[in-house]
């Protein structure tokens, strides 16, 4: 009698957190930058929402069009390899305001 096997597909991990854009001048190009910089180094896809809308967050131009301003909560969601890793970075970026340097006068 031949023993079951088990296919090796890989655990296709699935989580998503809200967020809110506290800078002051919302997403603009550098925080989108470190969006893709952070979302590019995980394997699993990596998407946000702002209300009915959908991007890749691995996708800068994307990521432009929300147009997030200060305030505006939005769903990062992730699938895929270590995508529970990943939104904890994501959601940690939001947090620390993208390691915004608030020590120099606006």
């Amino acid at each position: 009698m031949l023993e079951p096997r088990q296919i090796a597909m890989g655990e296709l991990q699935s989580c998503s957190e809200e967020v809110t854009v506290n800078l002051e001048h919302g997403l603009h190009l550098v925080p989108c930058s470190k969006i893709v910089e952070l979302a590019r180094k995980y394997e699993c896809e990596i998407r946000i929402h702002k209300l009915d809308q959908v991007v890749d967050a691995k996708a800068v131009f994307d990521l432009m069009t929300l147009r997030a301003d200060q305030g505006t909560r939005l769903i990062v969601e992730a699938e895929g390899p270590l995508a529970e890793q990943a939104i904890q970075q994501m959601v940690d970026l939001f947090e620390n305001d993208f390691y915004v340097d608030r020590s120099r006068p606006s």
